[in-house]
């Protein structure tokens, strides 16, 4: 009982770090809401903008971003179009993609972006090629600050040093440790769902 709750008290402090980080610095308005400038199209992923969301029209392969980034807060918002839509968001991810049909990235993490909240459940993370890491998942959390199909939600995606936090709606879903990749792209990942993306920012911590 003592260890878990000098933990919870650790992360914390650490939270608390990024709020007061954050507050001195200006977003990274990594979606302008017009085009994909800052953003590559990898292997035929189907990607558009239209009225001010970035829209995701099924296909698969990949959208990242040009730049890579290690320590960061972001944010962004997006829903589910149809009930079960399927995506993913790539943090720490590198520029390569797997070879095979699906042209994933081959070393990195996604954040479960899919409309379930069974098997792998919404902001529950999974390595792709990158190294095993230590995490875990509150899913009575996140039953609470689920939103059905056509609703907003928001996601908060905290990285520092080997630690990696996922808030769902103001709700910390996922928390890792032990990760290795330090650096590298961020990416949303088109699995044949339907799903629209809008103010995606990203403040870097020095």
């Amino acid at each position: 009982m003592k260890g878990t709750l000098i933990g919870l008290l650790l992360v914390s402090s650490v939270l608390s770090g990024f709020q007061t980080e954050k507050s001195d610095k200006t977003a990274i308005e990594l979606f302008n809401g017009r085009n994909l400038e800052g953003w590559e199209i990898v292997n035929g992923g189907r990607f558009s903008v239209d009225e001010g969301v970035l829209k995701i029209n099924r296909g698969t392969g990949w959208l990242r971003s040009t730049d890579t980034f290690g320590d960061f807060v972001m944010t962004m918002e997006f829903r589910f179009l149809e009930t079960g839509a399927n995506s993913g968001i790539f943090i720490r991810t590198g520029s390569t993609s797997a070879d095979d049909s699906n042209g994933w990235p081959n070393n990195g993490y996604q954040i479960q972006c899919m409309d379930t909240l069974t098997g792998t459940p919404l902001a529950h993370m999974i390595p792709y090629g990158a190294p095993p890491f230590d995490h875990h998942s509150d899913l009575e959390a996140l039953k609470r600050a689920y939103k059905p199909a056509g609703e907003w939600h928001t996601y908060e995606i905290k990285t520092y040093g080997e630690r990696i936090w996922v808030t769902l709606n103001g709700e910390l879903i996922t928390s890792a440790t032990s990760i290795k990749n330090l650096t590298g792209h961020v990416g949303i990942q088109g699995e044949l769902g339907l799903l629209e993306f809008r103010k995606i920012e990203l403040f870097e911590i020095s």
